[in-house]
């Protein structure tokens, strides 16, 4: 277990001193040519979508591979898709597509990741409430199939996300729970709205007893007093509904904050995720 334990922290370093330096070295957001970058139109939301597709290091089209979805693409992408490549590399995890999503603007964030019962800025009386239905209906019925259409992929789908985009994981679980197998919630801003997520989620565990599904969530220790108290009501309610069917994991990541707790965190998050795909095999 230490041993493990050492071998994930020392793939974060490498990871994290690899993009620096190749941020410094080519300028950012720059990527490899391995990587496709292309627009998509959405009806749904009626715009265009750029989309990041990290392919896997030795891409097969006659293999089938897991993809995750990754939010806050162009920010989120980098480091969780060369998380992926140093652990598949050295065999502790299967090759995967990761996808990344970049934002239209702030607004157009602010409207994809809060839910339709959240106001979208909680500083404006008259604020809009979010759209994230929306958007995950265009996740599943506008990139979802341009993915499986394009790429050789599994069945196995998986969903991360950063801060705002934690609050849209957690709401995929209650909209949509069979949408992933799998979703990665770092620093989540459950806090919004007087913790109205968590109060959603103690409502949709006590219903939901069949959900077969795994959820990580991790929080930096250094994080303000608003995140954390949030964070903790959630992993109360997670211990109190006690739902056999939903594994989920959580850590305090020491020393981290909202800056960079996804980028500390993530290896761990893949491992257990994979250790949770070995279990139900």
């Amino acid at each position: 277990m230490k041993k493990t334990l050492l071998v994930l922290i020392a793939i974060t370093l490498i990871s994290a001193i690899s993009i620096v330096l190749f941020s410094y070295l080519t300028g950012s957001p720059s990527y490899p040519k391995s990587v496709v970058q292309t627009t998509i139109h959405s009806k749904i939301l009626n715009e265009d979508r750029e989309i990041i597709i990290h392919l896997p290091r030795y891409y097969d089209k006659n293999k089938d591979y897991p993809v995750i979805y990754v939010l806050d693409g162009s920010s989120q992408d980098k480091h969780i898709a060369n998380k992926f490549d140093i652990l598949s590399t050295a065999g502790y995890i299967p090759e995967t597509i990761v996808v990344g999503l970049p934002n239209v603007s702030g607004k157009g964030r602010q409207r994809d990741y809060t839910p339709p019962y959240m106001r979208m800025d909680i500083d404006e009386k008259n604020s809009p409430l979010g759209k994230a239905d929306y958007f995950l209906s265009f996740m599943e019925k506008e990139l979802f199939p341009y993915i499986e259409k394009n790429y050789s992929v599994s069945k196995i789908r998986l969903l991360a996300g950063n801060s705002r985009g934690g609050l849209l994981v957690i709401y995929s679980l209650l909209y949509k729970p069979d949408l992933f197998a799998g979703r990665f919630c770092f620093s989540p801003a459950l806090w919004r709205d007087d913790n109205l997520i968590v109060k959603k989620t103690s409502d949709f565990l006590a219903e939901n007893q069949n959900l077969n599904s795994f959820l990580y969530l991790s929080i930096g220790g250094e994080e303000n007093d608003k995140m954390k108290s949030g964070y903790t009501e959630m992993i109360e309610t997670l211990n109190h509904e006690q739902n056999k069917q939903l594994v989920w994991h959580s850590d305090i990541t020491k020393n981290a904050d909202h800056q960079n707790n996804a980028e500390i965190s993530a290896s761990i998050a893949i491992r257990k995720w994979f250790d949770f795909l070995k279990a139900t095999e």
